[in-house]
């Protein structure tokens, strides 16, 4: 069977700990993590811990990889998406050069964040495989000087 880009959406315990006994499940079933970003919702409380989990792998793993996380004490919920999934939404920070021009991807917005005479700051939104394409064609074209990626739910 042919494997494909899933997300998790994990919310779980935001304590120390729990990013390593995560991708322990990861690495212990022979898959490898393409993206992982960890934050905490509310500073407030330990329960409100989020990691977003990008990897690949077959339906079959990815069903035995949810049901992993879902029995480790630490976590709380694990949604999962293909990485084409309508309601995942890429945000992408870019940091560009000077002469960059960007036309947004359709369904997609770019937004100015910053101009300097050393290049220019944007953020990219939309559906992951777009931005991804818009900031492969940016960094083939020799604009991109750096970026970060984060995927949220809508």
């Amino acid at each position: 069977m042919a494997e494909q880009r899933w997300v998790f959406v994990v919310r779980a315990l935001d304590k120390p700990g729990t990013l390593t006994a995560t991708a322990a499940a990861f690495s212990n079933r022979g898959v490898s993590l393409e993206s992982i970003l960890a934050s905490g919702i509310a500073p407030t409380t330990l329960e409100d811990g989020r990691l977003i989990l990008i990897f690949r792998a077959t339906s079959e793993k990815k069903a035995l990889l949810q049901r992993t996380l879902e029995r480790l004490s630490i976590i709380f919920q694990v949604d999962a998406y293909t990485y084409e999934d309508e309601r995942l939404r890429a945000i992408a920070v870019a940091k560009l050069s000077p002469t960059a021009v960007i036309a947004p991807p359709q369904n997609s917005s770019v937004e100015d964040i910053a101009t300097t005479d050393t290049g220019q700051t944007i953020m990219l939104t939309g559906a992951p495989p777009l931005i991804e394409t818009a900031i492969s064609e940016l960094r083939d074209q020799g604009h991109l000087q750096d970026v970060v990626m984060s995927y949220i739910t809508v």
